[in-house]
């Protein structure tokens, strides 16, 4: 009795102390897993909003029209003047994070450009006041963008009026010629970072901090509050994350904390959130409770339950811990021997049952998105404009009783064409050279009604092309569209180009581009924005109303991917172009 409760009792021990080992080293792992996680998606959502600042500070560093600007360098209100603020005001406003650009300034030695927030409207010698800051000289020679001086009060705001910004200095070229002209001033708002902050989540006990350059900035709330970087890094331990982060263990004045790194678009820049311990010393507490209670029984009925618990309860577990690893590999299969009559048992049924079950949402999920799939597609598909059909027939009516049946044959047999090409077999792709036949013959029949007032050109780079696969009735919603709402609402004659060439990438296999242009009336910008977007009961204009552009554009993201799909430029009164974009596949692959 004595040896079989000492080599339980030293058994347990042993278990107790490796899986003590374990539980720790994975909560740890998990803790960090979590912090990265949640870092990244805020890093990301920064970066987003960086991106967009550089890419406003490119644009200013390479129009021409500012250029222009820089060179000439007119007097305020000059036609020069005004027309290179309008530019520059459109692409501020046109910018998807001016909100966090409160300033833009475009100077020459004697004047400026200014595009601004309303609050941060100022009169005060601006160039002046910029030449002046100590950072001037640094950053407008920098080779890239400079945040190491960090956060800063408004130099231009003074008072009450007092707002944090991040600053950022570039040089502007002379047109034409390599050496600095003028500069770039622009203002990036704090709340670019402390707006994300009230909906990030953080683990009781952690910090969350910003580093800029040699200033280290503590992140609470909606606030940023510059701190001592009084800390020394004791191990890199960046083969716990990902390739993103790194994690490194510091030495703070507060204690020995693990700390996650997130790198910034902005240079020198970066997140850093120091790891809760309060969570890890929870479940290390809990998980002693556990063991010492298992410990405590296991002795107590150790000599009697030797045989038991290893019949109803080792060999059980056993093949539930090899039942859950198969289930791990995705093996949902039902195993009868982790079944019996007893607790242990009913775990094992129950977890048959929710292998099972998983297996049968995996199956029910997957077979319903095929056919949502397969039930759009054949909707799409089936789609015929009655409009079209009956202002077709009555066309050729009104042509038979006035021309004495000229033209009837060519409609007819266009029509013809065109309702087979609708009717015939359920295959979702066809080639090209089918669907432009559709187009043409659709087109045919459109002429014919307008009185041949309506031109189509088609052409085609590569004849290759011709044998690539497209979806069925692409084109056709398109072509249409630009007839009824492009040329026939400007009156007098008009003409649509079709052009198919392909687009290269590099290595990969070249996508094909369809473009087709009208020269109708044109689209307004803003709408141009929503087209294909298809929102019940929300933002449907009047022009795509019975046009199914939107349902073209779902079907090819589909069935090529996120990518492809269609994309549409216009200018009013002058011309709309739909781009179509497609992955190259051949009836041969």
């Amino acid at each position: 009795m004595l040896t079989t409760l000492s080599s339980i009792l030293g058994m347990c021990l042993v278990i107790t102390a490796a899986s003590y080992f374990f539980f720790h080293k994975y909560m740890q792992s998990s803790l960090i897993s979590s912090t990265e996680s949640n870092l990244r998606m805020l890093g990301d959502s920064i970066n987003e909003n960086i991106q967009d600042v550089y890419r406003m500070a490119r644009f200013c560093q390479g129009s021409s029209d500012i250029a222009e600007y820089i060179k000439a360098s007119p007097e305020p209100g000059s036609v020069l003047s005004v027309a290179t603020y309008d530019r520059l005001f459109e692409e501020y406003q046109n910018n998807s994070s001016s909100i966090y650009m409160p300033r833009v300034i475009v100077a020459t030695d004697e004047h400026y450009l200014q595009a601004c927030q309303a609050s941060y409207s100022t009169s005060v010698d601006l160039i002046g006041i910029i030449k002046d800051l100590p950072y001037y000289d640094s950053m407008v020679s920098a080779d890239n963008y400079d945040f190491s001086q960090g956060v800063i009060a408004d130099p231009f705001l003074r008072g009450k009026n007092t707002k944090y910004v991040i600053p950022l200095i570039r040089p502007i070229s002379y047109k034409f010629r390599s050496n600095q002209g003028g500069f770039l001033f622009m203002e990036i708002s704090c709340d670019m970072i402390t707006s994300k902050l009230p909906s990030y989540y953080m683990e009781e006990g952690s910090s969350l901090y910003l580093g800029m350059g040699e200033h280290l900035y503590r992140l609470e709330s909606s606030s940023i509050t510059e701190t001592d970087a009084g800390y020394r890094i004791l191990q890199d331990q960046s083969d716990m994350s990902s390739d993103v982060t790194n994690v490194y263990k510091v030495d703070t004045p507060k204690g020995k904390r693990t700390v996650i790194v997130y790198p910034l678009l902005m240079n020198g820049c970066f997140l850093a959130q120091t790891v809760s311990s309060k969570e890890t010393d929870r479940q290390v507490g809990l998980f002693w409770l556990i063991m010492l209670a298992i410990l405590i029984g296991l002795v107590g009925i150790g000599l009697i339950m030797v045989k038991m618990m290893n019949d109803m309860i080792h060999k059980p577990l056993s093949r539930i811990r090899v039942k859950i690893g198969r289930i791990s590999e995705g093996d949902f299969s039902r195993d009868e021997t982790i079944e019996s009559d007893h607790e242990i048992g009913e775990i094992g049924k129950g977890i048959n049952d929710l292998s099972e079950s998983v297996s049968k949402l995996l199956d029910s999920r997957v077979e319903n998105e095929k056919q949502k799939r397969d039930l759009e597609y054949k909707m799409l598909q089936s789609q015929i404009n009655p409009h079209f059909l009956y202002n077709t027939l009555n066309s050729i009516k009104m042509m038979s009783l006035a021309q004495g049946a000229t033209g009837i044959t060519e409609m007819t047999t266009n029509l013809a064409s065109l309702l087979r090409s609708i009717s015939k077999g359920t295959s979702l792709l066809v080639p090209i050279s089918e669907e432009l036949s559709l187009v043409k013959n659709y087109f045919t029949i459109q002429n014919l009604r307008y009185g041949g007032m309506i031109r189509l050109n088609v052409n085609v780079d590569d004849d290759r092309i011709m044998d690539a696969q497209i979806l069925k009735f692409t084109l056709q919603p398109i072509v249409e569209n630009a007839i009824f709402h492009g040329l026939e609402p400007k009156g007098g004659t008009g003409t649509i180009d079709i052009h198919a060439y392909y687009v290269p990438h590099g290595d990969d296999p070249a996508d094909i581009c369809i473009d087709v242009m009208d020269d109708g009336v044109g689209i307004p910008e803003e709408q141009c924005l929503t087209l294909l977007n298809d929102r019940e009961g929300e933002n449907r204009s009047e022009f795509f109303k019975e046009i199914g552009i939107s349902n073209v554009h779902k079907r090819l993201k589909y069935e090529f991917g996120e990518q492809y799909g269609l994309f549409i430029e216009s200018e009013l009164g002058k011309y709309t172009r739909i781009k179509v974009l497609i992955s190259e596949r051949r009836t041969d692959v």
